[in-house]
């Protein structure tokens, strides 16, 4: 089971709570649902401590389970947020979002006039980044992947549409996002959806680790001579729909003139920026299957996807600023 397969049952059961309760209390009800998730999956709680290992740099055993039950119960958090994404403005996006003051400005300065790659983890809340970016800069687009059940995918769509974010299909290939790029336009790209040995992408390290990951977002990057930013939306809190902007609006990277080369600076580059940010809120890092390419050959089988693998490439997003965290509320 992959993230999308947990994402239809999660759905289903906390949608009543999610829709009719305070934040606070739908909050605290997906975090029983995901405690009992967490106990009755013993695949996915095994992959989750086995990709933490790296991250915290230990072996220990009540360390990992502390941390990947937190990781479960921020993803059911997310969930609720999904959920409630109709009953959301771009405007409540912006007002949830802390940056510091030089961002919107910043954004503002590129926005329209050179093509954005926000480069994402599936960390935190990424859809409050799309929303709030609609306020603060203008519409962006969502190059998605189809999450496998028809009716949430519908409506997780038509609420991200209805944020600013227009969903690009990646099934229907990258021109529409070249295209787009081109124009100038504005996407963020989730970058961290883990490949197999034989599959096409390229051998990076993050925290230390060897994985394998897609190269749809270098290669529309260079291909465009887009400006790339890591971008995280980290939880503030789980009583309150609170978060906070991550980003490296100063972010380069290396170029040989030899293609290959670039993409694997640039992928690296990227992963090297979210290491610092995981490390530091490794429970806001949503990964149910075994990321690490040592760890696939002994999970693989346990794991195995029970969905189409969840949204790889793009989801479109918003705001971006320094390589720290951004502590203060944004001047507006």
């Amino acid at each position: 089971m992959n993230r999308n397969a947990l994402l239809y049952p999660a759905s289903r059961l906390l949608g009543p709570p999610a829709r009719s309760l305070p934040y606070p209390a739908a909050y605290a009800a997906s975090n029983v649902f995901m405690d009992a998730v967490y106990l009755g999956w013993p695949a996915g709680r095994t992959a989750v401590q086995a990709n933490l290992r790296p991250v915290l740099a230990t072996h220990d055993s009540q360390l990992l389970h502390y941390w990947a039950q937190r990781q479960f119960r921020r993803y059911g958090e997310y969930v609720v947020d999904a959920l409630r994404l109709d009953r959301l403005s771009p405007q409540d996006c912006f007002d949830a979002l802390e940056t510091e003051p030089d961002v919107w400005p910043r954004l503002r300065a590129l926005y329209g006039r050179r093509p954005v790659l926000f480069a994402l983890l599936h960390f935190g809340n990424w859809d409050v980044g799309g929303g709030a970016f609609t306020a603060g800069c203008g519409r962006s687009s969502v190059l998605i992947e189809p999450l496998g059940h028809p009716r949430l995918d519908d409506a997780i769509q038509r609420g991200r549409d209805r944020l600013g974010m227009t969903p690009l299909d990646v099934t229907a290939g990258l021109r529409p996002a070249l295209r787009a790029l081109h124009a100038g336009a504005t996407i963020a790209v989730l970058v961290d959806r883990p490949l197999r040995p034989h599959e096409p992408g390229v051998d990076l390290t993050f925290c230390g680790r060897p994985c394998r990951l897609p190269t749809g977002f270098a290669r529309l990057a260079l291909a465009t001579d887009a400006c790339v930013i890591p971008l995280a939306v980290h939880r503030r809190s789980s009583r309150r729909f609170r978060f906070r902007a991550l980003l490296d609006l100063d972010f380069t990277s290396p170029r040989s003139g030899r293609r290959d080369d670039d993409v694997r600076a640039l992928m690296q580059g990227v992963l090297d920026v979210h290491e610092r940010w995981v490390r530091r809120h490794p429970d806001q890092w949503y990964q149910f299957r075994p990321f690490f390419t040592g760890a696939r050959r002994g999970a693989d089988r346990a794991t195995e996807l029970s969905a189409p693998a969840h949204t790889s490439t793009v989801s479109n997003l918003g705001p971006a600023g320094t390589g720290s965290p951004l502590a203060s509320r944004s001047s507006r």
